[in-house]
């Protein structure tokens, strides 16, 4: 990121953002760098996004991204920062193509990175420092004469005062629904697509004896990919646990069993790697969560979009594809474009 104590085009700008995963995030400690003022506006309980980890009694998953890579060299400068805190490591993984029940092992393209303890811990860190609201859902957004106002989904006012820009590092379908009469950004973001993600949770209370710690699954029907959760850097396994895994499904299968009990997805999904694997498992819990808008299908070729006269701007992975890099790069460059 921007090495500045301040910059005069931005000192005295308060910027609202909304979304606290990695575009949004990055967006804003560009600004705070800059000399701007940022208010943050996420409604889960914590930071995360894309980076989301659950904490079960099985341990910590990572349910969301399961790693980086590093392609361009902006984002690879912030990777070496993040490194040298201890904030990432690399995962010297066995990497496998799981196809017709053989795996075959396969060299990686590139290093992969997790963050330590787990994935989430890199949005917790770029959140440090920042003013960031958590529970605050936008139910509303409203352009004054020359400022922003936020409300929640009671009609309350997020913020005592307005705001000078507005930044939107959220899926693009819930973008839309905010912007729709706000802005002329309805027309692109309506042509985002978005695919589902079924991810599963799989505890095993013995070794499975697989013989890789992560594979991608080319011929399932439901599964798209396994990975050995516990077998990233610093991961604790709970009590009576053995493995961790965290499968996820095919997006074709996902999407149209969207609105299946998550009981019965995580049934389905972790039958489905034993029989590939053609072996039982020692399954000690096993549980899903549905992500509805996972992966953009067809992102913008953008990075990211900004309106200077009305001064809103949005920012994702939904922008120029779905890369954990992508995302940083698209607050990274919003960021810019606001402080002009």
């Amino acid at each position: 990121m921007t090495e500045l104590l301040s910059d005069p085009r931005t000192q005295r700008l308060h910027v609202a953002v909304i979304g606290a995963g990695m575009a949004g995030l990055t967006c804003a400690r560009e600004l705070v760098t800059r000399g701007a003022r940022v208010t943050v506006f996420e409604r889960g309980a914590v930071a995360g996004g894309r980076l989301a980890s659950l904490q079960t009694d099985a341990g910590v998953f990572d349910v969301g991204a399961q790693f980086l890579t590093v392609q361009n060299e902006s984002f690879a400068k912030e990777v070496r920062r993040w490194v040298g805190a201890d904030l990432l490591r690399t995962w010297e993984a066995s990497l496998a193509e799981l196809r017709g029940g053989q795996a075959t092992l396969v060299a990686p393209s590139a290093a992969r990175f997790v963050g330590v303890p787990s994935m989430q811990s890199i949005a917790t860190y770029l959140a440090r420092g920042l003013d960031v609201v958590f529970d605050a859902e936008v139910g509303r957004i409203s352009r004054g004469s020359a400022e922003w106002y936020l409300f929640d989904p009671r009609e309350r006012q997020l913020g005592i005062v307005g705001f000078d820009a507005l930044v939107l590092a959220i899926p693009s379908v819930d973008a839309l629904r905010l912007v729709r009469s706000e802005t002329d950004f309805a027309p692109r973001l309506e042509a985002v697509r978005w695919d589902a993600c079924w991810s599963a949770t799989l505890a095993l209370s013995r070794p499975s004896g697989i013989e890789f710690d992560a594979a991608l699954i080319s011929d399932d029907p439901i599964l798209a990919w396994a990975a050995r959760d516990s077998s990233k850097p610093m991961r604790q396994l709970g009590e009576g646990v053995a493995e961790r895994w965290l499968l996820q499904a095919r997006s074709t299968w996902s999407n149209n069993f969207v609105d299946m009990p998550a009981d019965d997805a995580a049934r389905w999904m972790q039958r489905a790697f034993a029989a590939r694997l053609a072996r039982p498992l020692a399954q000690k819990s096993c549980s899903a969560l549905r992500w509805r808008n996972s992966t953009p299908v067809e992102a913008l070729a953008e990075p990211y979009l900004w309106d200077p006269g009305r001064a809103i701007g949005l920012a994702g992975d939904w922008c120029g594809g779905a890369r954990v890099e992508t995302a940083f790069l698209s607050g990274l460059g919003l960021a810019q474009a606001i402080a002009g």
